[in-house]
């Protein structure tokens, strides 16, 4: 890996690793504050690839901005990323940033070779906007710089440290937490602050994706949706497979893994990002179930 390193994209400062090696690049994205260390496991298999792990403002020493996020902001710095890079990536989107990814290959189609979605974020049934929304930004937006505050302390840290540890393992079938770098980024206070500030931004990124997609058509990029099997129930599998259809692409469920998948089933994401990638023509079948 290249030394890894906070630099401005989009107008943001975010962090930013980057490993050489054959073209095209795979840009993984985490989730909700999901640090790059998380996907350690798919790198390792990904070992000829250029890949490339963004970092969100508020994680790995890049600031939180002190706002909610926007998806218009997520999209700008991706393309700011992308055209560093000199050419289109493959997309690889945990969770949230599965949304970033959708509205990325939908307003700049010609920045993305393809995608592979890892049990992305996805809601059918939005509220509509109203004034509540402003109430609840402000409450998020002080709930966000109060944990800032708490966690800026050697105890705060290491009850941070403890949460990111149980959450980490709800949300695996691993009975421990590796690498462990990675819940020592979880518990610095910029990246507790960044987490509650992405979970507050979540309703209104998922209305503006709403948006786009009734405005610009899907450019039909090759495309996978992993599903976690063991995540969200009978309802979440339909949901996710929902979103396949919508963007012609093959759902995946992925057995006896949960949320973050990058943990549980690695050698399952590399090998979709090697099919996307090299356009092989041998995407996994649609409703394929991997044990």
């Amino acid at each position: 890996m290249s030394a890894p390193g906070v630099l401005r994209l989009g107008g943001r400062l975010v962090h930013l690793t980057e490993r050489a090696g054959r073209r095209p690049p795979v840009l993984l994205l985490g989730g909700c504050g999901v640090p790059s260390p998380s996907w350690q496991p798919v790198v390792e298999l990904l070992d000829d690839r250029q890949v490339v792990l963004l970092d969100r403002p508020g994680l790995l020493g890049s600031p939180w901005p002190g706002r909610l996020p926007t998806l218009a902001e997520e999209v700008a710095t991706l393309t700011a990323l992308i055209r560093q890079l000199g050419g289109p990536v493959v997309l690889v989107a945990h969770s949230m940033a599965g949304l970033h990814a959708e509205a990325l290959a939908r307003i700049h189609p010609e920045d993305v070779l393809g995608l592979v979605l890892v049990d992305a974020s996805v809601q059918w049934r939005l509220p509509r906007r109203g004034a509540r929304d402003l109430v609840r930004r402000a409450l998020w937006q002080t709930l966000a710089r109060s944990a800032r505050l708490l966690t800026s302390s050697t105890g705060g840290r290491r009850v941070a440290r403890g949460v990111a540890r149980l959450v980490v393992l709800r949300q695996s079938s691993r009975r421990t937490v590796d690498p462990a770098t990675a819940l020592d980024a979880l518990a610095e206070p910029e990246a507790v602050t960044s987490l509650i500030a992405e979970q507050a931004a979540y309703l209104d990124q998922l209305r503006d994706l709403d948006q786009l997609r009734q405005r610009l058509s899907w450019p039909r990029r090759p495309t996978v949706v992993l599903t976690a099997g063991d995540e969200g129930g009978r309802r979440w599998l339909v949901d996710q497979r929902r979103l396949a259809d919508l963007l012609s692409g093959r759902q995946v469920v992925v057995e006896d893994a949960r949320h973050l998948m990058m943990l549980d089933s690695p050698s399952v994401i590399a090998g979709a990002v090697r099919a996307v990638s090299e356009k092989r023509g041998q995407l996994p079948n649609p409703d394929r179930r991997v044990s």
